[in-house]
């Protein structure tokens, strides 16, 4: 095996890991029931409002558009793990929200929601890092990072306000789980991508 494979074999083998992570970071700060991420929330009450939709298909169903739009507007940020991430997240996301316990322990609540952000903001570093195309959400947020010059901690925090407003407009629920991720997942992504640009493919 040449070190091009090897190379490329550990690249999408970190972007799995990184869609696994993120999946299962959503689906157990949705489970805490204490208000998850601004999107996740909105597929949460969306999906329950639906009522023919599971928040892993539905979150599917977005991210597709927000593929899409990345694709048109800036295709560098879309590649093979761009797709993986679609097709692939819905289920770590599904498991682990049918699967962890409720509980009506705040504490442990809370501690869902923060085991959350650290598995949201490390995943999503992973697949950044391996390179073959962001998720759709990254994807989608850094494009209008390249086009326009903007940060991307401001752009994620537009982008999650959007989704908080629509939340709330469907009286979804919006709790401290949602506060937290929304105040803390920008800064652990960005400790995230510290650490994980040590990791090396060669």
């Amino acid at each position: 095996m040449n070190l091009e494979t090897k190379t490329s074999i550990k690249r999408l083998s970190v972007t799995i890991l990184g869609i696994l992570l993120l999946g299962s970071g959503v689906g157990l700060a949705t489970a805490a029931q204490i208000g998850s991420d601004c999107m996740a929330s909105f597929c949460e009450v969306l999906s329950e409002r639906l009522g023919f939709i599971t928040i892993g298909q539905l979150t599917t169903l977005i991210e597709l558009g927000m593929l899409i739009y990345a694709f048109v507007m800036e295709r560098k940020t879309v590649g093979i793990g761009s797709f993986l991430a679609m097709l692939l997240v819905e289920f770590p996301i599904d498991m682990v929200y049918e699967s962890v316990p409720r509980t009506g322990n705040y504490v442990i609540r809370i501690l869902y929601v923060l085991i959350g952000i650290v598995l949201i903001s490390f995943g999503a570093e992973l697949i950044v890092h391996a390179e073959l195309g962001m998720g759709s959400y990254e994807a989608f947020m850094y494009s209008f990072v390249y086009r326009n010059g903007w940060k991307f901690t401001y752009v994620k925090y537009a982008c999650d306000s959007i989704f908080l407003l629509l939340t709330i407009l469907l009286k979804g629920h919006v709790g401290i789980g949602t506060v937290l991720t929304y105040l803390l997942v920008p800064k652990c992504m960005e400790l995230a991508s510290v650490l994980i640009h040590k990791i090396s493919f060669e």
